[in-house]
């Protein structure tokens, strides 16, 4: 079990709600969500599947909606048999171990694939669906295309595409949007794959699982989705001849809108995959997805190939070559450094009874803005120093249940650089984030700016990455001059404080930084910017440009600007 407290929830759940007094639980892993499974084996030998929802992220009630509709329309799904929402517990049929990889044996693999595609073809033939649907429409899909130009093609490339790139590409994918949404609207299931179809043995028929997503939309998502699995190298001649069947099946499609809807769906699935194995690769560092990647890149090649997609094609050829697919890799940054011991004294009365980062601005702690930068990236392991007034800052970091924090108490300011030295030992001489408690940065892009830096981090080449933004979406504090200039994509600092306009980029308190720089210095009290200047003059200062907007507050008179805004 997770830990005691979630053991002793799942004892009460199993003992109290359901009556279960003798049994065992088994471990039966986890998927691609957060959700854990048990397999639960009373006394007696029968058994039931406990999903654990810990959190409550995974739509639980959802699943049971759902479960219940394909019930009453002929298709086997789990029997929902007791269910604590609130907790996050659910205790479903068994169905054992029947799913696909199960029981194929490479004799078997088309008849039990057509057998999945008859569930599809009952499925699609229903024309009302559970209330919980909501549609698979543009947004939707847009989205799901994001997970490829977001995370996949930066993951490869160790930058963002390009904006103007990246709207050509949506420019490209919404043109041809329209082929899929021709089709009949059907019940999507969205994770219809090898995985999720199960044979149990008192059935002829496949049963599913795994369904708590599903929408109102293009069925055809469904049928990509397992006849083009990138967990399992089906044969094309196979999957031609079961989406032939499913045509036949079907008995009412146009074939040519037909063969253009699975072929947009195939191409939706093939990116959106790539983009989510990513996640689970580098965010939720489960690696057995890497194993994957290979197959999807191949299927994606094929999809390509499409006439339909030419200029898709000839935009990827332009802006993401075959050369730079890839695998992602995790690059193991997992941990930040908040730095909250300051007073502020440019705060003057703000910061008579507090801490700097206890602040408030707009009802929330300047603290917080910091902390969800990190949120945002599911960056959890956080070291923060404190010193002044510091029992306030404690008090509330004690607060923050979805963070592993660690307290570096200082008797003395030790300044931006010996803070942090001082609190080495907790990174393990890895990379590690390091933020202020006392900026604001509105983080409201397409992917989180802490998940863009760690795109842009190489290891071999970089000691430290600056988060830059440019002067002219910097508010609150405005500075007299910019921080760093960019030439011949190098950031130069200014160090002589110049007003050239050239220097036209402030650092706003965000970076990324190895422990290797510190090698020595001895000094115990000291500023970052020794770190800035020894990284840059050896050629190993690098930078992300921030498109967001930042906030500098850093005085009465910044809050009150700061609060004007945001509050509009």
């Amino acid at each position: 079990m997770q830990n005691k407290k979630r053991a002793k929830q799942i004892k009460a759940f199993l003992d109290k709600k359901i009556g279960l007094r003798k049994y065992k639980i088994l471990s039966m892993g986890f998927d691609a969500s957060s959700r854990k499974y048990f397999r639960v084996v009373e006394k007696d030998g029968t058994t039931k599947v406990l999903v654990d929802d810990e959190g409550c992220k995974n739509h639980s009630k959802e699943f049971i909606m759902v479960a219940k509709f394909l019930l009453k329309n002929g298709i086997r799904a789990p029997k929902i048999l007791a269910h604590d929402l609130r907790n996050g517990l659910m205790l479903i049929e068994d169905f054992g171990e029947s799913d696909f990889a199960k029981v194929a044996n490479g004799k078997n693999d088309k008849e039990l694939l057509q057998k999945a595609v008859d569930v599809l073809v009952k499925l699609h033939k229903v024309r009302n669906f559970p209330a919980c649907a909501k549609y698979m429409d543009e947004k939707v899909i847009l989205d799901n295309f994001a997970l490829f130009t977001d995370w996949y093609i930066p993951a490869c490339l160790g930058h963002k595409l390009e904006e103007e790139k990246r709207a050509e590409f949506f420019r490209l994918v919404t043109k041809l949007l329209p082929q899929a949404l021709k089709l009949p609207e059907t019940l999507v299931l969205w994770d219809y794959h090898v995985n999720n179809v199960m044979y149990p043995k008192d059935s002829k028929e496949a049963a599913i699982i795994d369904f708590q997503d599903a929408m109102r939309g293009p069925g055809l998502y469904d049928l990509a989705s397992l006849l083009e699995d990138e967990r399992r190298n089906i044969p094309q001649d196979v999957a031609q001849e079961l989406k032939d069947y499913y045509f036949r099946a079907m008995g009412n499609l146009s074939h040519n809108d037909f063969e253009a809807g699975y072929a947009y769906m195939a191409l939706l699935r093939h990116m959106r995959v790539l983009g989510r194995f990513t996640t689970l690769i580098t965010v939720t560092r489960k690696p057995t997805y890497a194993a994957y990647v290979p197959h999807g890149l191949e299927l994606l090649r094929q999809s390509l190939k499409n006439p339909l997609f030419a200029e898709i094609k000839k935009w990827m050829d332009e802006n993401f070559a075959e050369s730079n697919w890839q695998i992602p890799q995790d690059k193991n940054i997992t941990k930040a450094f908040v730095l909250a011991a300051g007073r502020g004294t440019r705060m003057r009365e703000l910061t008579k009874t507090r801490a700097k980062p206890m602040v408030e601005v707009v009802g929330k702690k300047l603290m917080d803005y910091g902390m969800d930068l990190l949120r945002n990236a599911q960056i959890k392991n956080a070291v923060v120093n404190v010193c002044y007034k510091k029992s306030g800052v404690k008090r509330h970091l004690a607060q923050l249940k979805d963070f592993n924090i660690v307290i570096s108490e200082e008797k003395e300011l030790l300044e931006t650089g010996g803070g942090i030295k001082k609190a080495l030992k907790y990174f393990a001489n890895e990379p590690m984030f390091v933020i202020n408690a006392d900026n604001i940065l509105i983080d409201d892009g397409h992917k989180s700016i802490i998940r863009q830096m760690i795109d842009v981090w190489d290891d071999k080449k970089y000691d430290m990455l600056l988060l830059l933004c440019d002067i002219k979406n910097v508010y609150g504090d405005h500075p007299k001059h910019g921080d760093y200039k960019i030439k011949a994509e190098k950031c130069i600092r200014n160090k002589e404080l110049s007003p050239d306009k050239e220097f036209r980029y402030i650092y706003v308190g965000v970076a990324l930084l190895h422990p290797r720089l510190f090698a020595g210095i001895k000094e115990k009290k000291f500023s970052l910017r020794v770190l800035f200047d020894k990284a840059e003059e050896s050629g190993r200062l690098g930078f992300l440009l921030s498109d967001r907007r930042e906030f500098l507050v850093g005085s009465p008179e910044a809050v009150a600007e700061t609060e004007r805004m945001l509050k509009n």
